[in-house]
């Protein structure tokens, strides 16, 4: 770009294009409004209903993730929910929708998978993970990502107007569970008519874990046993470590770096957590997939004794250790 300056040409300082923030949760709502109201009526059953908005009041994508089912989010373009921007992360968050009781809609579980750029929910707080039980915002760089638990068609008689339908949802209730319990925070605590609590949990949680050599013999819960064309290792993971979560890729920030000459295998590749009960592996939106035999998983509940094969030349064996104490998991 130039300029007339006393008549000389000179080129003008160049000026980065500034991106707008993301909408706060409210003018998010409203913004996305008529695309949840679509998506509900699309659903038959209890779902996660969740839609990206841009800055600029734009809704980039919507998408229903179904009970037991996950939804991978970045710019990747295998990602269910894609933020078509560079300064998102290729493969930046984890979504899990888990099913409660019959008929209930699920709990939402999300996670960052370690890429140093944490999400900020509706408190304005960062976070590397949380559960949600009612509506969950989720700020990254330019987008809010908003995430509408359902039990399905006839959960809500969805109003004309989005300000009804938000002053109609209850106050989302803050919880941190990384800190002590005398330093919980709380926030939008609200009593109905008949004294009871009418609100939403979410509820923050650690990041995935690191692990950082093998785990102690006593605290060992589980084996994971990685096999390739080259070489073989171990890792034994504790319990708390598992139900927090712990990241496999080629990437330093998983917490088990897989092998880099292994054919086929993603930088964040994929996500073992326990849950409910159950130990899940969750592809991270993996360019060669992870795989059951010839069937291609995106999220799996583990056996006891249970193998997957990551990528081309990778075999990933998972054994529960026996328990050692009445004092383990």
């Amino acid at each position: 770009m130039w300029s007339e300056n006393e008549g000389t040409r000179v080129r003008a300082a160049w000026t980065p294009r500034r991106r707008p923030a993301p909408l706060e949760a409210y003018s998010a709502f409203r913004a996305a409004y008529g695309r949840l109201r679509h998506l509900a009526d699309t659903v038959q059953g209890p779902a996660v209903l969740g839609v990206a908005v841009d800055g600029r009041g734009y809704v980039v994508e919507a998408v229903i993730v179904e009970p037991g089912h996950s939804l991978l989010i970045g710019r990747h373009t295998g990602c269910g929910l894609r933020l078509p921007s560079d300064t998102v992360s290729l493969r930046q968050l984890a979504l899990y929708a888990q099913s409660g009781a019959p008929g209930a809609a699920p709990d939402i579980r999300l996670w960052d998978l370690n890429t140093e750029q944490l999400f900020l929910t509706e408190d304005g707080e960062p976070n590397a993970a949380v559960i949600a039980q009612g509506l969950l915002y989720a700020a990254v760089e330019e987008y809010a990502l908003l995430f509408l638990p359902t039990r399905g068609p006839s959960t809500w008689s969805w109003p004309e107007r989005a300000e009804e339908a938000w002053e109609a949802l209850p106050p989302r209730h803050f919880i941190d569970q990384r800190a002590p319990s005398s330093d919980r925070r709380r926030h939008s605590r609200h009593l109905r008519l008949d004294g009871q609590e009418y609100h939403t949990n979410v509820t923050r949680l650690g990041p995935l874990m690191l692990l950082s050599g093998h785990e102690r013999p006593e605290a060992a819960w589980g084996s994971l046993r990685l096999v390739g064309a080259e070489r073989e290792e171990e890792h034994h993971i504790s319990l708390a470590r598992l139900e927090q979560g712990v990241l496999l890729g080629r990437y330093e920030r998983c917490g088990v770096v897989l092998a880099q000459e292994c054919l086929g295998l993603s930088r964040v590749h994929l996500l073992l957590v326990r849950m409910g009960g159950e130990v899940l592996a969750i592809d991270t939106a993996s360019t060669n997939g992870t795989w059951r035999g010839p069937v291609e998983v995106q999220t799996t509940a583990l056996e006891d004794s249970d193998s997957l094969e990551l990528g081309e030349s990778l075999v990933l064996h998972w054994r529960r250790l026996p328990r050692r104490s009445s004092t383990l998991g």
